[in-house]
């Protein structure tokens, strides 16, 4: 009963407090723009990238009477779809390419990258609902929290109430309980109006749904580490003023020092190759071989050799289906070999960063939830790599495919003028139609972030339990 009575005039001076309201409406139409924004600029970049897609693919198949191998040079356009949630957490996604170009014998870097377009000044400091509600909801917590003890302390309120027989550990669990429950009806909105706004009005998915909730549950619980962290300090600093200074100091910490050291401490113990040295040794293990395996002519010469020997014939134009076609189908499945070696090196180096920058979690819970916010929102590193692999096992189908048509309409050595595809071949191939992972694959990614938010949670919990403890009036 008393828990009861505690908690409901602990809400009701929540709601009364004049810094509450003000602060409260300031974040919330803050939020709303940067959520209305967000979404506008969601769809309009959905319809873009389904316009462009759809003129490419237009084009592919009309390209009329050509070699299949001249063709395939045409090349298609594989575009990455933005996950709803994106509107929230925007993540990585203006850093990272839009659209993979996809051509025989190469694996492509992402091309189009939004925040290449963007001013200056934007790119500086890029303000979206995510740094909203991972940065600067937090303060507003502290602000709430900072004097929640201590002014009760300093009014003669905390020796009253300890004189009734209140123990200290049900105050400050009413005040806690209190600020999360009006924190979560701010995280509760933010999560589905990022939804509506995206989906128009429409109900969203099944797995958007899922990670919405997922995100949702995320967020209140990093911000009941603030909400523990902000009342411990209250409780156990007398003055109002100390408390509100280390809070502020542990607010610039966690959400400004920590992070940028932990991302440049990331680069140092695992700095990126340069694009020149990647294409290099690329190039380099293709025209050279992998170990054991000889430079290219001494591969091209024994594959010629092991085609002879196959089907009993002395000269390669004696084959009856096109040798040309067939070399180069076993060239390039060298090169999709030596491409594939090369880009998960590259992935492991993006994975390498990402376990030391989790170090920094360790000291600023923000470093974590940004973490988690980014997988269950479908824009970070791992679901980047999904759509790049899936996009290169399309491309590999799609070349096959027509290296495969030249294979069966020629014979022996031909040139590129004596046998021409037509459009019939070009609408053959399948329309690239990707399905991101499922709301599993990003618990999956975020399982490690979320064991750390979990112990940041226990940890100021028991802070806060200890100070309910040394509590005094």
């Amino acid at each position: 009963m008393r828990a009861r009575a505690v908690l409901q005039k602990e809400l009701r001076a929540i709601l009364r407090d004049g810094r509450f309201v003000v602060l409260a409406i300031s974040l919330s139409l803050l939020l709303a723009g940067l959520l209305f924004v967000s979404a506008q600029q969601h769809r309009r970049v959905a319809q873009e990238k389904a316009e462009v897609s759809a003129l490419v693919r237009q084009q592919w198949d009309s390209q009329g009477d050509k070699h299949p191998h001249r063709g395939a040079h045409f090349g298609l356009y594989a575009f990455r779809p933005d996950s709803p949630l994106a509107v929230v957490d925007p993540g990585l996604g203006p850093y990272l390419g839009q659209a993979l170009w996809l051509e025989p014998h190469r694996r492509n870097m992402t091309r189009f990258r939004p925040a290449a377009d963007e001013p200056p000044s934007v790119r500086f400091g890029a303000l979206t609902p995510a740094f909203v509600l991972q940065a600067l909801l937090p303060l507003l917590i502290f602000a709430l929290a900072f004097n929640a003890i201590s002014l009760e302390r300093e009014s003669g309120t905390l020796r009253m109430l300890h004189s009734v027989g209140l123990p200290g550990r049900m105050l400050l669990a009413g005040k806690l309980v209190a600020l999360l429950a009006v924190v979560s009806l701010a995280l509760l909105a933010a999560v589905w109006a990022g939804l509506a706004l995206v989906t128009a009005g429409a109900w969203p998915d099944a797995d958007a749904l899922w990670r919405a909730a997922v995100l949702a549950g995320a967020f209140l619980m990093y911000c009941g580490v603030f909400a523990a962290l902000g009342l411990a300090v209250s409780a156990s600093l007398a003055s109002s003023r100390r408390a509100l200074f280390v809070l502020l100091g542990l607010w610039i910490a966690f959400v400004f020092v920590v992070p940028r050291l932990g991302a440049a401490n990331a680069q140092r113990a695992a700095p990126l190759p340069t694009a020149e040295r990647f294409w290099g040794d690329i190039q380099r293990d293709y025209a050279e071989g992998l170990p054991g395996d000889g430079a290219l002519a001494a591969r091209t010469q024994r594959f010629d050799a092991e085609l002879l020997r196959r089907h009993g014939v002395r000269r390669l134009e004696d084959l009856p289906f096109g040798a040309y076609a067939l070399r180069r189908m076993d060239r390039d499945a060298y090169a999709d070999r030596v491409h594939a070696i090369h880009f998960d090196r590259l992935w492991e180096r993006y994975a390498t960063q990402e376990s030391v920058a989790r170090i920094a979690s360790a000291f600023s819970p923000t470093v974590a939830m940004r973490a988690v916010s980014m997988k269950l929102s479908g824009t970070d590193l791992a679901h980047q790599r999904h759509f790049e692999e899936a996009a290169e096992q399309y491309r590999r189908r799609v070349n096959v495919k027509i290296d495969q048509w030249d294979v069966d309409n020629t014979r022996g050595l031909t040139s590129f003028d004596e046998k021409y595809a037509g459009d019939a071949l070009w609408r053959s191939a399948d329309a690239f139609d990707y399905r991101p992972p499922s709301v599993v694959f990003a618990l999956r990614a975020a399982l490690p972030d979320l064991g750390v938010l979990l112990a940041w949670a226990v940890a100021a919990c028991g802070l806060l339990a200890l100070a309910a403890r040394r509590l005094q009036p």
